[in-house]
């Protein structure tokens, strides 16, 4: 009978070292979490871009305007060199159309269609490509506008063009005839970037 009882102590022992070992190799999971919260926010901006290539932004120097010439270009500039006088540097991450106009608050005695602008297709700073976008004149000379008129319309390829934007540039010449000479004209040219075409 005491065999017996040993060899029943010694299985239940058996038994116990077996259930211990196995519940070692269970496997239990603790797991705890976190979340995270995003707000992005709206790009819509227009600025002022210049390099070498593009050589100024809040003012365009006209000096010594030769009346002998029809057009004239701004200091520092001549016909095809490759340069523009501004750069608008338009950003959107809206996704949406946009429209980038320009007009001209003229001076008293300006003549009328005395300064001229040059506009043509938009880069793409990300790619380095030109714009899919749609002039909404063919790229040559024309009389600036005294009211906001669009010029450009964003395409597919830059309605979101983050992080650098469409680089639109233009160009300025006067032309001469009607000026007085050694009086000082003014033109204020206004740039807007809207959504409303």
């Amino acid at each position: 009978m005491l065999k017996l009882r040993l060899r029943f102590i010694r299985i239940l022992i058996l038994i116990a070292v077996f259930l211990a070992l196995t519940r070692q190799g269970i496997a239990v999971d603790k797991t705890v979490s976190t979340s995270v919260n995003i707000t992005a926010s709206s790009i819509f901006s227009a600025e002022f871009y210049t390099d070498q290539n593009v050589i100024y932004s809040t003012t365009i120097p006209f000096s010594n305007v030769d009346p002998t010439k029809s057009m004239v270009y701004p200091v520092g500039r001549a016909e095809n060199d490759g340069k523009s006088d501004t750069g608008v540097v338009c950003i959107d991450n809206t996704g949406e159309t946009w429209y980038l106009k320009i007009h001209g608050s003229f001076s008293e005695g300006l003549p009328e269609n005395s300064i001229l602008y040059y506009f043509s297709q938009p880069w793409n700073r990300n790619t380095g490509a030109q714009t899919g976008g749609t002039l909404t004149y063919a790229a040559d000379w024309r009389p600036l506008p005294k009211e906001p008129t669009t010029v450009y319309i964003s395409g597919s390829g830059d309605t979101v063009n983050t992080p650098f934007g469409t680089l639109s540039t233009f160009s300025f010449a006067v032309d001469p005839k009607g000026l007085e000479a050694g009086r000082t004209y003014t033109v204020a040219i206004t740039y807007t970037m809207t959504n409303e075409p």
